[in-house]
């Protein structure tokens, strides 16, 4: 029963190289790169190349450049708004002049003024239509936060640039100048349509007014309203004071009137008393009173001064009662009279306020009736003053818009810009070199990467560099030849990996393959051959590539013997085994070619050829034809217990090695692991052989150096 191996075996290393890969990926891109330097190189000169050539198969193109600054607003002599006042902060109105300045009614007014139509030098690139031409060779730039906006034009002629570009800021100045005037003198005609409506609604509402007035009887009925709230204010303070005198009066009159009416003497009433002719007289009576009780205690009641002082206070007295009613009288014709007084300035204040009602009842109107009059005087005024303003602002020639400098005369071309082109076609050049590079290794399918080989479930043993300048037969015998190089380590590492491995290096013997000629699977078995004699083991090896032998040039021996001959003349094992130059190995050459090859491999000489192999020696090791030239290999799979599977790097695609090897799996092969022989060092040499840098590597170098 023939044994099996697992790929998991080596799968630590294999994982290593998972993590260079992925610690370091530019190393693949850059590995890319070089494998394809020719084709990127071609790329990357094809497009620089085309870009030199496209940049001086061009017609060189000027460019003339008028700068205009649009002011806020234009420079004013009056004091008076202009009809036209744009708000330049707006970036509607920029993008408004800017698309202005590239239309075609101005390219139509700078052809007239310039007489391009009659300009050959201008009309011999017009093709025809000067006003498409100037158009298409006008571009328009605001400058970033001012005011400012480049016009620019490209033409051949630096001549003709400069002077379309100077026409084209002239021309769009006066444009914009007309504009203003036009609309001025068309305001100034819409707002005379205006007054005149306005003068007929104002002689309109006048005329209601005064209508209004001459029904109520007045000039102005805010004066003579004024004169009734006045008079109104008036008689209310004078009913108030009137008010307050009647009922002082009413009060001395009544209580003097219950007094009398209670039969109090008249002279005895405090109120009368208080009245000051009343109270002279009570003080001439109370002296002529103390004068006749002196004259008593002195004469008698008849003395004539008794009767003069007598006759006097009689008089007094009477005076004295006549002074009393007076008073009374007085009293009364005061309360009466405040009443009356009263009672009239009450009915003037009722008579004042039912004026000041009715005119409030007329102010409503002839207030409406003044303020319509009013308000129709001040637009029509205001009319008047702006028709006025108008026509004088009509008259000065002012613009927004003004030419910054002369335009000069371009020196030098501005299209194509050479320098920017050859750098864009060398960035151009490098994204397709890579570009191409890339996109001709994503169709490559061919094996060379540790990831490539994991894909087919085998574990990798070892990679072999490719050897420089070498033939075959120096090739095959690298391990002895220069035993300090990174290749015989190479072989030594798949020695050390088939000896480490317990059911691998049980295997007796082993057979090398490959997938197609080339892939260096003789130059495997030899080497591998050398490597185990060099352990100390005797070793086979077999050339059974009876095809395209390759042993004999790797081992020169006697030509009249090999396998054919064991095959043919069924001789002993020890009659074609020969020895070589190197201890512990001994070679078995293909021999001779011969037609019926297969039928041979399959007959019972082989599997005895093999098994007195294995009695006689360590290691066998038969080198077999590729699995895709004939069936060679498949015969011999019953006679072997490992196969080991060469692969040439970037040489083989994978689709057909994997179909190679599932050829080999169903037929049992008991494959062993892969060899990926021919590594590009120079570019893959790091992410294949860490140990480039080793102790071997740098002890050749010192000894060379000795």
């Amino acid at each position: 029963m023939q044994p099996t191996y697992s790929p998991s075996s080596n799968a630590p290393r294999l994982a290593g190289g998972h993590r260079r890969a992925h610690r370091f990926p530019w190393r693949e891109h850059l590995v890319v790169l070089i494998e394809h330097k020719r084709l990127g190189l071609a790329a990357f000169l094809a497009v620089v190349v085309a870009t030199v050539f496209w940049t001086y198969l061009q017609t060189p193109i000027y460019r003339a450049t008028a700068t205009i600054q649009m002011d806020s607003e234009p420079m004013k002599v009056l004091n008076i708004e202009d009809v036209l006042n744009p708000d330049l902060r707006d970036e509607a109105y920029i993008n408004t002049q800017v698309k202005l300045l590239q239309s075609r009614t101005l390219c139509e007014q700078v052809v007239g003024a310039l007489q391009l139509d009659k300009n050959s030098d201008f009309m011999a690139t017009a093709g025809g239509d000067p006003v498409g031409a100037v158009q298409a060779c006008l571009s328009v730039e605001p400058v970033r936060d001012s005011r400012l906006v480049e016009v620019h034009v490209d033409h051949p002629n630096p001549k003709l640039a400069a002077m379309l570009a100077d026409g084209v800021a002239q021309q769009f100045i006066k444009q914009n100048l007309d504009r203003k005037l036009t609309a001025t003198m068309n305001a100034v005609h819409w707002l005379r349509e205006q007054a005149e409506e306005t003068r007929a609604k104002l002689e309109k509402s006048e005329a209601a007014l005064a209508q209004y007035r001459q029904r109520a009887q007045t000039v102005s009925l805010e004066e003579r309203q004024n004169i009734v709230v006045d008079k109104l204010k008036e008689l209310s303070d004078a009913v108030t004071q009137a008010q307050k005198v009647r009922l002082a009066a009413e009060s001395d009159w009544l209580s003097v009137k219950r007094l009398l009416d209670a039969g109090t003497n008249v002279t005895e009433i405090a109120a009368i008393n208080a009245d000051p002719k009343v109270a002279a007289l009570r003080q001439q009576l109370n002296e002529k009173q103390i004068a006749l009780a002196v004259l008593r205690k002195r004469y008698r009641e008849h003395h004539p001064s008794m009767v003069a002082v007598e006759t006097e206070l009689k008089a007094i007295t009477d005076k004295l009662t006549a002074a009393c009613n007076d008073a009374v009288a007085t009293l009364q014709s005061n309360y009466s009279m405040a009443k009356a007084k009263e009672d009239a300035l009450q009915q003037a204040l009722k008579q004042q306020e039912q004026e000041a009602l009715e005119m409030d009842r007329k102010q409503p109107d002839y207030n409406t009736l003044k303020r319509d009059a009013e308000a129709d005087r001040q637009i029509y005024d205001a009319i008047l003053t702006r028709i006025k303003e108008t026509s004088v602002t009509g008259k000065l020639e002012a613009s927004n818009a003004r030419l910054v400098d002369p335009v000069q005369v371009p020196g030098q071309p501005f299209k194509p810009r050479k320098t920017r082109n050859f750098a864009v076609g060398i960035i151009v050049g490098l994204g397709a070199a890579v570009g191409l590079s890339f996109l001709v290794n994503s169709f490559e399918d061919r094996v060379k990467s540790y990831e490539d080989i994991e894909a087919l479930g085998l574990p990798l043993l070892s990679g072999v560099p490719h050897m420089q300048l070498m033939s075959r037969s120096q090739s095959g015998r690298v391990l002895q030849l220069d035993p300090q190089s990174v290749c015989a380590e190479a072989f030594r590492n798949l020695r050390a990996s088939i000896s480490l491995r317990p059911e691998v290096n049980a295997a007796k013997p082993l057979l090398v393959t490959s997938t197609a000629r080339g892939e260096g699977k003789s130059v495997v078995s030899a080497n591998l051959a050398i490597a185990f004699a060099a352990n100390n083991q005797r070793t086979l090896l077999i050339d059974c590539d009876m095809h395209h032998p390759a042993q004999h040039q790797v081992f020169p021996t006697a030509s009249n013997k090999g396998l054919s001959v064991y095959l043919i003349d069924h001789l002993k094992l020890e009659d074609v085994v020969q020895s070589t130059d190197i201890p512990n190995l001994d070679v078995l050459q293909a021999g001779e070619a011969l037609a019926n090859t297969p039928e041979l491999l399959a007959s019972d000489r082989v599997h005895e050829l093999i098994g007195e192999a294995c009695r006689d020696y360590d290691r066998v090791i038969i080198d077999s034809p590729p699995v895709t030239g004939v069936s060679d290999p498949l015969v011999l799979l019953p006679h072997v217990q490992g196969v080991i599977y060469v692969i040439g790097f970037s040489k083989i695609g994978r689709e057909i090695v994997a179909r190679s090897m599932q050829k080999l799996r169903e037929c049992g092969a008991p494959l062993v692991g892969v060899v990926m022989n021919n590594i590009d060092q120079q570019l893959h040499g790091y992410y294949y052989y860490p140990y480039k840098y080793s102790y071997y590597h740098k002890k050749g170098k010192r000894n060379g150096a000795e």
